[in-house]
């Protein structure tokens, strides 16, 4: 009896992944551009789990643009509401983005100027998106959504103070106004290819 109970377990998922659809491109590669994506790679795989519903997937980015060096990668599972496996979806998913900003200037909190300042930051996040995908070989899509994390309230900086390489702390607020102590918004568009 304890066998047949291990055989079934073990059988159900290998069935269901072994069923196919023609109606669905189960296999996605795409580039996606965004926020706080940068520029990245998308793999997505539609299983056939919920009726063609549930597709787990791998993001990587980066913007490495003038003084900016983010790194983005997030892993999670697209819900799709349809069983084709496009219209709308839900994603959950969790995301880290490493980022690093060079030259840096301006008054620290003593008052004191500082030049080629260096911050260095790594947040980690639950992210909520709502989803859009249209077409089936060849698609589009669009997501926003929302990164949940603790951010620290203060950035530690490196930089030139009268002369000397000094470290000192700037607040979010003396380096971007669009996220908070909670969190940051979402948004990219992408285009790629099933089969």
């Amino acid at each position: 009896m304890k066998s047949l109970l291990v055989t079934l377990l073990l059988s159900i998922p290998m069935l269901s992944f072994a069923q196919s659809n023609a109606e669905v491109n189960p296999f996605r590669i795409g580039i996606k551009a965004g926020a706080p994506i940068g520029i990245g790679l998308d793999v997505e795989y539609v299983t056939p789990i919920l009726g063609n519903r549930i597709a787990p997937f791998v993001t990587y980015g980066i913007y490495p643009f003038n003084d900016l060096d983010f790194k983005y990668f997030e892993i999670g599972s697209n819900i799709y509401l349809g069983s084709r496996g496009k219209g709308g979806y839900l994603a959950a998913s969790y995301g880290d983005l490493n980022g690093e900003v060079t030259n840096l200037n301006g008054t620290n909190d003593a008052g004191d100027n500082y030049t080629d300042g260096v911050a260095n930051e790594q947040l980690s996040s639950f992210n909520l998106k709502l989803g859009w995908k249209y077409g089936k070989a060849l698609y589009f899509r669009i997501e926003a959504g929302y990164a949940i994390g603790q951010l620290p309230e203060e950035i530690k900086v490196v930089g030139n103070v009268n002369g000397q390489q000094e470290t000192f702390y700037l607040t979010y607020d003396d380096i971007t106004e669009y996220i908070s102590g909670k969190g940051y918004p979402l948004f990219n568009l992408g285009i790629g290819y099933g089969f």
